[in-house]
């Protein structure tokens, strides 16, 4: 069992775990309420792109052993205090790889290749280069944590390229910067031991929380737009405008006493607030369709 747990801590699970939420709202959203839904087209698209970031997880654990090791949060990871084997790290690794490419491939090729260029720009763009080189990289580093959802989107739709799903995308990405900004503002001496320079190592925390706060009020905006891309009614416009203002509530509470305990609590609403943006634009989408028919 705990054998397994590091296996768990190793993949990075818990962020998996948000990832294949997304996936799941992108499919619903771009599914045809008017067509039954393909649940074997769903259950492979959701269990490849887990194995894929799961693999993609592990695999930055592998890439990053080193520097997890000079960092008090993470020197406890499965690699760094041994308790796991470099072998078979990478023997899970290249498993889960395998095993998310061969069920993509089922799904489709388009959504495959989306899958490989999540892996690729995390591990390979953002890994190696992004996060140790610039301190903004969190910003192009969204874009791998932004592309589940657009795969869930066109594994439903079977439209890759449409200006829907990209919306959908927009919300994850313009999510991740106050999500993870608001992290490295809290664990920022981590951040310099392990010699990442981050936003608030490079550029100092009152420039980090005035970012925070520009991209927290354009997410914020943009979850308002879903009656714009989407056929819903007084469900998605009343939900996404109380989202909004809860989240900006929120972000002023955190700005007024950003040391104290108010850090953990906006950071919270931020993560709350994709889900409640995702729920009311599935909900309102459906509920149009499911209204009895005169």
């Amino acid at each position: 069992m705990t054998k397994f747990k590091d296996l768990l801590n190793l993949t990075k699970s818990e962020i998996v775990l948000l990832e294949a939420i997304t996936l799941a709202a992108g499919y619903f959203i771009g599914q045809s309420t008017e067509s039954p839904i393909d649940w074997q087209r769903f259950l492979l698209t959701l269990i490849g792109v887990s194995a894929l970031a799961l693999g993609s997880g592990a695999l930055n654990q592998i890439q990053e052993r080193g520097e997890d090791s000079q960092m008090d949060r993470t020197k406890n990871r499965p690699l760094p205090s041994g308790r796991i084997s470099f072998v078979l790290a990478l023997s899970c690794t290249l498993i889960l790889f395998l095993t998310g490419i061969v069920l993509l491939y089922f799904v489709s090729m388009p959504v495959l290749a989306l899958g490989v260029i999540a892996v690729i720009s995390y591990n390979v763009l953002y890994t190696m280069w992004w996060k140790r080189k610039m301190a903004y990289a969190a910003v192009p580093g969204a874009i791998p944590g932004a592309l589940p959802i657009l795969i869930g989107y066109a594994a439903a739709s079977s439209h890759v390229f449409d200006y829907r799903g990209y919306y959908l995308f927009a919300i994850l990405f313009f999510w991740q910067m106050p999500h993870f900004w608001v992290l490295a503002l809290k664990y920022s001496n981590d951040y310099d031991q392990g010699g990442f320079p981050t936003l608030p190592v490079a550029r100092g925390n009152h420039v980090t929380r005035f970012q925070i706060t520009v991209w927290c009020l354009a997410y914020a905006a943009l979850g308002l737009l879903s009656v714009l891309f989407f056929p819903t009614g007084i469900i998605g416009l009343v939900g996404s405008l109380l989202v909004s203002g809860w989240l900006i509530f929120e972000l002023i509470r955190f700005l007024r006493q950003p040391e104290q305990k108010t850090w953990l609590r906006f950071f919270l609403s931020i993560n709350f607030s994709l889900i409640l943006y995702l729920a009311v634009i599935s909900m309102d989408l459906w509920s149009i369709y499911l209204h009895p028919k005169s």
